[in-house]
């Protein structure tokens, strides 16, 4: 059947796509990301390439500085021209950016550097040691150059002339050649912008018609709901022909469909043979000498047994409850002439549940016979339970507000004249009371709502400062009360935000009030209250007695209570976490909690908000 208002659906699936652009924004994207990341390829390619280039050509320089530079020296040091080395190496040093340029014996001394600090050796000898210092080698690390060269001075000895440079890459030429990679990089994505706006021209009929697809998700739609209107293209005129051809092909078959049945009576009843193995209860038909003949597959599934093995088996070697046997028995005897329901309550053995048996004699051509109709009530007896509870805990709920209101307003009537601030503190008793009642019968009006699915918002400008305010007044003398520390940290200014206030507060109210009131005398509730850029989190902690990792999964739940032994004789209709997930989901929002038996529980909210325009 139509849903009313198909038709005025919204066919966009994002607010920045036109209508039919979906079909190519993904392939958009994924083009211009592909083109971003081979471009960011390249330029990392091209800055290794060019510092590659600058440290080999560096290398070269040094290595053929350093060959000549050590045959220079060699021929000096052997005629003695010391000074005229050590000017040379400074000189060296200054012209071409050498960090460390020196002359070493074999003995370690330096008798030449372009820093003469380095100096340890100020006159040469006539002779020195001609022990091997090293062959020629040159490396680099972190973009230090270092190359050492081995002389030998005839007559005189051995030495190593050692050169030290930094390479130095001319950023300017490197970011030169990185804004021509750049340029070429934006007319590509130009050009890429302006295919995909004549491509999306191209294919935008087909666009529409997948959304039209992806819309129906699936489903069997008629040829009102898949037919475009207002849409040009011959993709368009061509989809709404196909359809309309498909309805009339559709019409055929029906037709077809139902003369076929008409004919073949014993296909019908294949038919209704299937349609009762799909049925979620089971029955089971019996003849007068209690056997089966027909059960369908949802009996043999509760009976933990086949279809086949049931026909013809004698009622009495099922697993049927005896009442059960005794109820069919009363049937094909005569005795029972309406239906007859027994339960059976399996919930304390391997297989629970509770199953309802229906009992209803049958009478053909004098032959007496029985149908049983089997159905799996579990749940509605634990809603039923759950509920019996609520009632139960409620009762406790507004009977303990309903006494103190009563003895309160006695005392004020009886003292209040004589008394004036014993009147006042009575009376703000009273309002405190009549506020838990109130709670009280929000929740149940909540829950109503609920369960018929009419739990919605009304959204309103929310003051989160007064709000927080007013809670802190509510709750501060009943942690008072209870010796329990009652701490609020709110920042000094909180925005003006669109939500239900009343729900809004519903949902902190059910989280402090569990707080203190799981929380022993002495110990500590905090609320911390903040905004991230469009969220608003808020956080009630407490080092009560924390919930156990088996009840955490479940108390969320309508009507759950907790089985821990600590929270005997701490009452509660089991509705409050219940009511504020529900609240918090229609905000958009979500709410998590962590705890630890004996250390406390954080109950945390996180929503995002509209704040109000300025």
């Amino acid at each position: 059947m139509e849903k009313p208002g198909a038709q005025e659906r919204p066919w966009r699936p994002h607010r920045w796509l036109l209508r039919g652009e979906s079909i190519i924004a993904s392939t958009g994207l994924t083009f211009a990301a592909i083109l971003l990341a081979v471009m960011s390829g390249t330029t990392y390619w091209t800055l290794q390439v060019q510092r590659s280039a600058l440290e080999s050509a560096r290398a070269d320089e040094i290595r053929s500085l350093g060959i000549v530079l050590a045959e220079t020296t060699g021929v000096m040091l052997r005629v003695g021209e010391l000074s005229t080395v050590r000017r040379l190496l400074v000189e060296t040093a200054r012209d071409y950016d050498l960090e460390a340029c020196r002359l070493t014996l074999p003995d370690g001394q330096v008798v030449a550097a372009a820093d003469p600090g380095q100096i340890t050796l100020l006159a040469l000898p006539p002779t020195w040691s001609s022990d091997p210092v090293g062959a020629a080698s040159a490396h680099s690390s972190d973009g230090v150059l270092i190359f050492s060269q081995p002389l030998s001075i005839p007559g005189r000895g051995t030495a190593r002339l050692d050169l030290t440079a930094n390479v130095h890459i001319p950023w300017g030429r490197v970011w030169e050649a990185q804004s021509g990679v750049g340029i070429i990089g934006a007319l590509a994505m130009v050009a890429l912008l302006l295919a995909y706006r004549r491509m999306r021209g191209r294919l935008r009929s087909l666009g529409v018609i997948r959304e039209v697809l992806l819309a129906m998700g699936g489903s069997k739609a008629s040829e009102q709901e898949l037919a475009l209107r207002g849409e040009a293209g011959p993709e368009v005129r061509a989809w709404n022909q196909l359809i309309a051809e498909k309805a009339r092909l559709q019409k055929r078959l029906l037709s077809a469909r139902v003369e076929e049945v008409v004919e073949s009576r014993p296909r019908a009843n294949r038919q209704l043979q299937e349609m009762c193995d799909a049925m979620r209860r089971g029955v089971i038909l019996v003849d007068g000498t209690l056997r089966a003949t027909y059960a369908n597959g949802a009996a043999a599934v509760y009976l933990r047994s086949e279809p086949n093995k049931i026909i013809g088996q004698a009622l009495s070697d099922t697993s049927l409850d005896q009442k059960v046997l005794e109820a069919v028995q009363d049937a094909i005897s005569g005795l029972a002439r309406s239906w007859k329901s027994v339960e059976v309550d399996n919930r304390d053995q391997e297989t629970s549940g509770v199953l309802r048996f229906s009992v209803r004699p049958l009478r053909r051509e004098d032959t007496s016979a029985a149908m049983i109709v089997i159905e799996d009530i579990t749940q509605q007896r634990v809603a039923d339970e759950s509920r019996s509870a609520f009632v139960t805990q409620v009762a406790h709920e507004l009977r303990a507000p309903l006494t103190n209101i009563r003895l309160s307003a006695e005392t004020a009537i009886e003292d209040g004249e004589e008394h004036p601030q014993v009147r006042a503190n009575l009376l703000n008793i009273i309002n405190q009371e009549a506020k838990r009642l109130e709670r009280v019968v929000s929740d149940m009006l909540s829950v109503a709502e609920m369960e018929a699915g009419t739990l919605d918002l009304r959204k309103d400008d929310v003051r989160l400062d007064a709000l927080f305010e007013d809670l802190n007044a509510d709750y501060g003398r009943q942690a008072q009360l209870k010796n329990i520390t009652l701490e609020f940290n709110v920042p000094p200014k909180l925005p003006v935000i669109q939500a239900d206030r009343d729900k809004l507060a519903l949902v902190v109210h059910n989280l402090l009030n569990n707080a203190i009131k799981y929380t022993k005398a002495g110990g500590r509730v905090v609320v911390n209250v903040d905004i991230d850029h469009d969220t608003l989190m808020v956080d009630v902690i407490d080092n009560g007695m924390g919930i156990a990792s088996d009840d955490i999964k479940r108390i969320f739940e309508k009507f759950y209570r907790a089985t821990d032994a600590r929270e005997a004789g701490i009452t509660g209709s089991g509705l409050g976490l219940a009511l504020a997930r529900q609240i918090v989901n229609l905000h958009g929002g979500e709410i998590e909690v962590e705890s630890k038996v004996n250390k406390g529980s954080t109950f945390s909210v996180r929503l995002p908000i509209a704040t109000k325009a300025a």
